[in-house]
């Protein structure tokens, strides 16, 4: 009796990855599909883990947030007095804690883009020496993945926003809506 080696987990994961690919027979179907799926799971994931890191960082971010807004306008009423010293010293004080607030957000972007790194990787290993179809010869998968990536978190982003501005459904309308 033969047993098969057990599954590492970066043969789950290509397992995993490569399984869009595979969903249609028509090869250039299935790559574009393959795509796309990869596209939007990246794209998902990565706005729940920046999502993630910024409920993480919350606290600190209003505290630095604060900090820098209080060290303006600290600084612009040293200007207004004249005080050239204490501006300089507020004014630095508040670049200070906005670096601070950019670092933070750095970070939260670095969650964005994990995933499209780590895919961008595997497909290269992937589909490394492979025609990509439609393009120009020495095309990559990133050519195909990018922009799908991009327009996948845009789409994303915009649901999201509008989801958020409109209007609240009443139980009113909900039954004129039946009607």
């Amino acid at each position: 009796m033969r047993h098969s080696p057990p599954m590492t987990p970066f043969s789950l994961l290509n397992s995993l990855l490569i399984a869009p690919f595979r969903a249609f027979s028509h090869p250039e179907a299935a790559f574009l599909f393959g795509m796309v799926v990869l596209a939007l799971g990246c794209a998902v994931l990565g706005l729940l883990g920046a999502a993630l890191v910024g409920y993480a960082q919350r606290v600190r971010w209003a505290k630095e947030d604060a900090e820098t807004r209080h060290r303006q306008e600290l600084s612009f009423e040293a200007l207004r007095q004249g005080d050239k010293k204490a501006y300089n010293a507020q004014n630095m004080l508040a670049q200070e804690a906005y670096t601070n607030t950019m670092a933070l957000s750095a970070g939260r972007a670095a969650a964005t883009l994990w995933p499209a790194c780590a895919v961008l990787t595997w497909l290269h290993w992937r589909f490394e020496g492979v025609p990509m179809p439609y393009l120009w010869e020495e095309a990559g998968p990133a050519s195909y993945f990018l922009p799908l990536y991009i327009g996948a978190l845009w789409g994303i982003t915009r649901l999201r926003r509008a989801k958020k501005t409109a209007p609240p459904a009443t139980a009113g309308d909900a039954a004129h809506q039946t009607d």
